[in-house]
C-alpha cells in the first residue's frame, strides 16, 4: 500500500466516524414463582388510570433565526442536511490531505477546529453552557392532546438537550404539571429512553428523592428506564476524553451490521470483507490511532472547546471516569477552568449528585411501592468511536451500563461453555440468557431488569408497550418471573415484536472473523483436520 493511499484510506475512515456522529444493588424483593397465565390476560384487566409521559432521547432538529416572524427563513443547525455536511468536508479535504502528508499536526488541529466551527458553531453554547436564544428545537408535539391511554399513546416530552440536566428537569417538572392539569389526573407514569433517562433521573433526584415536600404531591405512578444513558455512553465519553482506539475487526463488524438488509450495501460489505481479510485495513486503522494520539498531544481539546465542548448535555452522557478524563483534557488550564466554571459546576453536580445516586433513587422508588422497571437492549457492535469496540451494546449504549451492571460477553462471543452464574440471587433461579451472552445476576436490580435482544437502540411501542403497561398499571410490582411469556430475556425475531429467548430460537453466536470468506475457510480446515 502506498504512503498516499494509506493516508487516503485513513482519511476515509475518519470521515466515516465523523458522519456517524453527525447523523446521529438489591433486587425488587423475593421473586414469586413464574405465573403460567399469559400476560395478555392480565393486560385485559389493567386500568389505565394515569397518563404516560415519555422523556425521549437526544434527537430532533435545531434551527436558528428564532427572532424572525415566521419559520420560513430558519436554518437547520443540527440534524443538518447531508449535502451541507458534504460541502463543508469536501471544501477542506484538500488542505487536510496535504497536512496529513506532511505530518503537520498543529495545522490539522487548527483545520479541524475550523471545520467544527462551520458545522457546529451556531449550535454551541456560551461559556456558561447557555444556548444562543436565537436557536431552538421544535416542541409542538409537547402540547398535542392524546385521546388514548397507555404507553402506545404516551405524551412525548421534547427538550433542548444542550442544557444541563437540572435545567431540563425543571422544564420536565413544568411539563408534568401541565399534563396532569390537562388530563385531570393526579398521577403520571414516567418513562424515558436514552438521554431521557439522565433527564428523568435528575428529575427524580430533585423532585422526589431529595424533595422534602414530595409526600404532599405523591404523583408518580410508575417509572421505566429504557436503553438508558444515565450511567454514561462510551461513544460520547471516549471521543471527548481523546480515548479512541479503533481496530479493524470492530470497524468491519459494525459496518456489516448497518449494511445488512440492502442488496447494494451488502455487496459493498463483501468487497470490504475481502480488503479486511487481505489486511488492507490494518495499516490505515493503526495510522488513525496514531493520528488521534498526535492530535490529542497538539491541543485536540482546544479544537472543540469553542463549539460542541460548551454543551453541558454532552457531559451528562459520560460515566464518572469518562467525565473526569474529558474534563482534564478539555479544561486543562486554570484560565479555561475559570472561564468555563459554570459549565464545570453544572456537570459536576450531575455526576456527583445524580449519577452517583442512581441505584439509591431506584431503590427508594421500590421501597415506596412505585412500580419500576429497567429495560436494556443488546446484540450489536458499538459505534467505532470507543477504545473497545467489542463490548456488547445496542449499537449506541453499552448493555452493561443500560442494565446497571449486567455481565456481558463480547458482542460476537459467549460467556463460555462452563460459565456459572456470578451471583446467587434470593429467587434461586438462573439469570443467564439462553444464548449464554448475558448474566443479569450482577445487575443492581436483577429481578426488574429485562433484556431485548436484536433491538437497535429503540423505545418503539410495538416491541415494549405490553411490558411497560404491565409494569406501570399492575396493582403490584411485577418482575421477570411474573409471566412465563414475558421473561427476563426476549428476542426480536420477526422485526415486529419480542418473544421469549429460548435455546431453540437463540441464533448461534459466531465470531465475526468466521463469517468472512477466509474465516469460513479456516474454520472448515480446522473441522476437517480435527483441531
Amino acid at each position: 500500500m502506498s504512503y498516499v493511499f494509506k493516508k487516503l484510506t485513513a482519511l476515509t475512515l475518519c470521515l466515516c466516524m465523523l458522519l456517524g456522529v453527525c447523523v446521529t444493588g438489591a433486587s425488587a424483593g423475593q421473586a414469586s414463582d413464574t405465573v403460567t397465565v399469559s400476560y395478555q390476560e392480565s393486560l385485559k384487566n389493567l386500568e389505565y388510570d394515569a397518563p404516560v409521559i415519555l422523556v425521549e432521547g437526544m434527537g430532533g432538529s435545531f434551527y436558528k433565526a428564532m427572532s424572525t416572524e415566521t419559520p420560513d427563513d430558519d436554518v437547520r443547525i443540527w440534524g443538518m442536511p447531508a449535502d451541507l455536511i458534504v460541502d463543508v468536508i469536501f471544501s477542506n479535504i484538500g488542505k487536510l490531505l496535504i497536512y496529513l502528508i506532511i505530518n503537520d499536526y498543529e495545522a490539522i488541529t487548527e483545520l479541524l477546529a475550523d471545520v467544527a466551527g462551520q458545522l457546529f458553531g451556531d449550535f454551541a453554547c456560551d461559556e456558561n453552557g447557555i444556548p444562543d436564544p436565537d436557536t431552538y428545537i421544535d416542541r409542538k408535539s409537547n402540547y398535542a392532546f392524546h385521546d388514548g391511554t397507555g404507553y402506545e399513546n404516551a405524551y412525548v416530552f421534547v427538550y433542548d438537550w444542550r442544557y444541563d440536566m437540572s435545567t431540563i428537569a425543571a422544564q420536565l417538572d413544568e411539563y408534568i404539571k401541565y399534563i396532569m392539569s390537562m388530563t385531570g389526573s393526579d398521577k403520571v407514569v414516567l418513562t424515558s429512553m436514552s438521554m431521557g433517562t439522565a433527564v428523568l433521573m435528575t428529575y427524580l433526584y430533585e423532585y422526589y428523592y431529595n424533595a422534602e415536600d414530595y409526600s404532599e404531591s405523591n404523583h408518580i405512578e410508575a417509572v421505566v428506564f429504557i436503553a438508558g444513558a444515565m450511567n454514561g455512553v462510551a461513544c460520547c465519553g471516549d471521543p471527548f476524553s481523546g480515548n479512541i482506539k479503533a481496530d479493524s475487526t470492530s470497524l468491519m463488524r459494525f459496518l456489516s451490521e448497518i449494511m445488512s438488509g440492502n442488496p447494494t450495501t451488502e455487496a459493498i460489505c463483501k468487497i470490504l470483507d475481502l480488503l479486511y481479510v487481505a489486511g488492507a485495513f490494518d495499516p490505515a486503522v493503526n495510522y488513525v490511532n496514531d493520528l488521534n494520539q498526535k492530535l490529542v498531544e497538539n491541543g485536540f481539546g482546544n479544537s472543540v472547546l469553542d463549539n460542541i465542548a460548551t454543551i453541558p448535555g454532552f457531559y451528562a452522557l459520560m460515566s464518572q471516569e469518562e467525565y473526569a478524563a474529558a474534563k482534564a483534557l478539555i479544561f486543562d488550564t486554570p484560565e479555561k477552568q475559570a472561564k468555563y466554571a459554570e459549565i464545570i459546576r453544572k456537570s459536576d453536580y450531575y455526576h456527583e449528585c445524580v449519577q452517583a445516586n442512581g441505584t439509591k433513587i431506584i431503590q427508594s422508588l421500590l421501597d415506596d411501592g412505585i412500580n419500576t422497571a429497567i429495560i436494556a437492549e443488546y446484540g450489536y457492535t458499538m459505534m467505532p468511536l470507543t477504545s473497545d469496540g467489542g463490548r456488547m451494546s445496542d449499537g449506541t449504549i453499552l448493555t452493561a451500563d443500560e442494565s446497571f451492571g449486567a455481565t456481558c460477553a463480547e458482542v460476537d462471543g459467549t460467556l463460555g461453555s462452563g460459565y456459572v452464574q456470578a451471583k446467587k440471587c434470593s429467587c434461586g433461579k438462573s439469570h443467564v440468557s439462553a444464548d449464554n451472552q448475558i448474566d443479569a445476576s450482577t445487575c443492581a436490580f436483577p429481578d426488574i431488569t429485562w433484556f431485548g435482544k436484536s433491538l437497535r437502540h429503540t423505545c418503539a411501542e410495538e416491541y415494549i408497550a405490553d411490558l411497560v403497561n404491565l409494569v406501570a398499571f399492575s396493582d403490584e410490582q411485577i418482575n421477570v418471573w411474573s409471566y412465563s411469556d414475558l421473561p427476563q430475556f426476549m428476542v426480536n425475531i420477526d422485526g415486529e415484536s419480542l418473544v421469549p429467548l429460548t435455546a431453540e430460537n437463540a441464533a448461534p453466536v459466531v465470531p465475526y472473523e468466521e463469517t468472512v470468506i477466509f474465516g469460513k475457510l479456516k474454520s472448515k480446515i480446522k473441522s476437517v483436520l480435527g483441531f
